[in-house]
Protein backbone atom coordinates (compact mmCIF):
# COMPACT_ATOMS: atom_id res chain seq x y z
CA UNK A 1 0.00 0.00 0.00
CA UNK A 2 1.55 3.71 -0.78
CA UNK A 3 -0.22 6.75 0.40
CA UNK A 4 0.40 10.09 -1.33
CA UNK A 5 -0.35 12.91 1.01
CA UNK A 6 -0.62 16.26 -0.16
CA UNK A 7 1.89 19.06 1.70
CA UNK A 8 -1.68 20.27 3.66
CA UNK A 9 -2.08 17.21 5.66
CA UNK A 10 1.16 17.26 7.20
CA UNK A 11 1.24 17.50 10.96
CA UNK A 12 2.47 20.80 12.15
CA UNK A 13 5.29 19.18 13.42
CA UNK A 14 6.28 17.22 9.96
CA UNK A 15 5.87 21.31 8.72
CA UNK A 16 8.18 22.52 11.05
CA UNK A 17 11.29 20.39 10.94
CA UNK A 18 10.81 20.72 6.72
CA UNK A 19 10.63 24.06 7.29
CA UNK A 20 13.50 24.27 10.09
CA UNK A 21 15.53 21.14 8.30
CA UNK A 22 15.11 22.61 4.45
CA UNK A 23 15.27 25.99 4.55
CA UNK A 24 11.32 26.66 3.59
CA UNK A 25 9.47 29.83 4.86
CA UNK A 26 6.57 27.81 5.89
CA UNK A 27 4.84 26.55 2.59
CA UNK A 28 5.01 22.89 1.94
CA UNK A 29 5.55 22.23 -2.03
CA UNK A 30 5.39 18.61 -2.24
CA UNK A 31 3.88 15.60 -1.58
CA UNK A 32 4.82 13.06 0.90
CA UNK A 33 5.32 9.24 0.61
CA UNK A 34 4.75 7.20 3.93
CA UNK A 35 3.85 3.49 4.32
CA UNK A 36 4.91 2.07 1.40
CA UNK A 37 4.76 -1.97 1.74
CA UNK A 38 5.50 -4.68 -0.47
CA UNK A 39 4.62 -8.03 0.72
CA UNK A 40 7.85 -10.62 1.45
CA UNK A 41 6.71 -12.78 -1.27
CA UNK A 42 6.70 -10.24 -4.14
CA UNK A 43 9.95 -8.38 -2.61
CA UNK A 44 13.45 -7.78 -4.53
CA UNK A 45 11.57 -7.70 -8.10
CA UNK A 46 11.87 -4.37 -8.09
CA UNK A 47 8.09 -3.67 -7.32
CA UNK A 48 9.13 -0.77 -4.96
CA UNK A 49 10.75 1.21 -7.41
CA UNK A 50 8.04 0.99 -10.04
CA UNK A 51 5.84 2.14 -6.86
CA UNK A 52 7.88 4.84 -6.26
CA UNK A 53 8.72 5.86 -9.60
CA UNK A 54 4.88 5.69 -10.52
CA UNK A 55 4.18 8.19 -7.52
CA UNK A 56 6.85 10.44 -8.55
CA UNK A 57 5.44 10.59 -12.32
CA UNK A 58 1.93 11.42 -10.44
CA UNK A 59 3.09 13.58 -8.55
CA UNK A 60 5.17 15.83 -11.14
CA UNK A 61 3.35 15.29 -14.37
CA UNK A 62 -0.61 15.45 -12.75
CA UNK A 63 0.29 17.37 -9.86
CA UNK A 64 2.73 19.93 -10.73
CA UNK A 65 5.25 19.40 -7.89
CA UNK A 66 8.88 19.53 -8.21
CA UNK A 67 9.58 18.19 -4.88
CA UNK A 68 8.75 14.91 -3.23
CA UNK A 69 8.99 14.03 0.35
CA UNK A 70 8.44 10.17 2.06
CA UNK A 71 9.42 9.05 5.77
CA UNK A 72 10.62 5.94 6.53
CA UNK A 73 11.77 3.92 9.71
CA UNK A 74 15.29 4.35 10.19
CA UNK A 75 15.83 0.48 10.62
CA UNK A 76 14.45 -0.17 7.37
CA UNK A 77 17.91 -0.41 5.70
CA UNK A 78 17.21 -2.07 2.53
CA UNK A 79 14.12 1.00 1.99
CA UNK A 80 16.96 3.67 2.52
CA UNK A 81 19.07 2.15 0.27
CA UNK A 82 16.70 1.96 -2.34
CA UNK A 83 15.26 5.86 -2.07
CA UNK A 84 19.01 6.66 -1.94
CA UNK A 85 19.52 4.79 -5.22
CA UNK A 86 16.14 6.92 -6.42
CA UNK A 87 17.57 9.98 -5.84
CA UNK A 88 16.47 10.93 -2.41
CA UNK A 89 18.09 12.85 -0.06
CA UNK A 90 18.20 12.62 4.19
CA UNK A 91 16.88 16.25 5.59
CA UNK A 92 15.96 15.11 9.32
CA UNK A 93 15.24 12.67 11.82
CA UNK A 94 12.89 12.17 14.50
CA UNK A 95 13.86 10.17 17.43
CA UNK A 96 10.69 10.55 19.22
CA UNK A 97 8.22 9.05 16.73
CA UNK A 98 6.49 5.77 17.52
CA UNK A 99 4.86 2.79 15.62
CA UNK A 100 2.55 0.03 15.70
CA UNK A 101 4.50 -3.42 16.70
CA UNK A 102 3.33 -7.24 16.90
CA UNK A 103 3.36 -8.60 19.76
CA UNK A 104 4.13 -12.32 20.63
CA UNK A 105 0.25 -12.95 21.63
CA UNK A 106 -0.90 -11.46 18.03
CA UNK A 107 -1.90 -8.22 19.27
CA UNK A 108 -0.71 -4.94 18.19
CA UNK A 109 1.59 -2.56 20.79
CA UNK A 110 2.76 1.16 20.43
CA UNK A 111 6.69 1.20 20.07
CA UNK A 112 9.39 3.51 19.95
CA UNK A 113 11.16 4.29 16.24
CA UNK A 114 13.03 7.09 14.67
CA UNK A 115 11.21 8.25 11.29
CA UNK A 116 13.82 9.86 8.56
CA UNK A 117 12.43 12.40 6.28
CA UNK A 118 13.57 12.02 2.93
CA UNK A 119 13.88 15.08 -0.25
CA UNK A 120 13.87 14.67 -4.11
CA UNK A 121 13.81 17.25 -6.66
CA UNK A 122 11.98 16.16 -9.52
CA UNK A 123 12.05 18.15 -12.34
CA UNK A 124 15.00 19.70 -13.96
CA UNK A 125 18.04 18.85 -15.80
CA UNK A 126 18.92 15.14 -17.19
CA UNK A 127 16.76 12.77 -15.54
CA UNK A 128 15.90 15.18 -12.70
CA UNK A 129 19.49 14.99 -11.74
CA UNK A 130 20.38 18.63 -12.10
Amino acid sequence: MIHITSHTNLSTSAVEKIKKMDGYDGSIQGPLMSNLAIGKKYRRKGLAEDLVKATENIARKEWGYDDCYLYVEKRNIPAIKLYKKLGYKQIWEDDTATTLLPTKNGSIANGKTTIVCMKKKLSGGLFGLF
